[in-house]
């Protein structure tokens, strides 16, 4: 009972003290950098998809939507890495295991 006791006193503290100092309402998120690179989903997706056809998907690197050429080479990236993993997995085979 004693440990019940305790463990309430200080969670009830532990909220009090977490609340006992003035928090401001607003923050400062105006601030944002327009020139940051921001991922464009359908970019990358297609970059993943078209990792194979390097040759001929060189042809979307003229849409000139804003980030979706960084975001096609990205997905280009992504897309040989899971190949190479995937390659790695059925090379080693039953050798190798997840759940040892």
């Amino acid at each position: 009972m004693k440990k019940i006791g305790l463990l309430s006193l200080f969670s009830l503290c532990s909220v009090i003290a977490f609340a006992a100092f003035p928090v401001e309402t607003q923050t400062i998120l105006t601030d944002t950098e327009p020139d940051k690179f921001k991922l464009d989903t359908l970019g990358f997706i297609i970059g993943i998809l078209t990792c194979l056809l390097l040759p001929y998907s060189l042809i979307l690197l003229f849409v000139k939507k804003k980030n979706f050429r960084g975001s096609l080479a990205w997905g280009w990236l992504a897309g040989w890495v899971l190949i190479i993993l995937i390659a790695l997995l059925i090379f080693i085979g039953t050798e190798f295991m997840f759940l040892y």
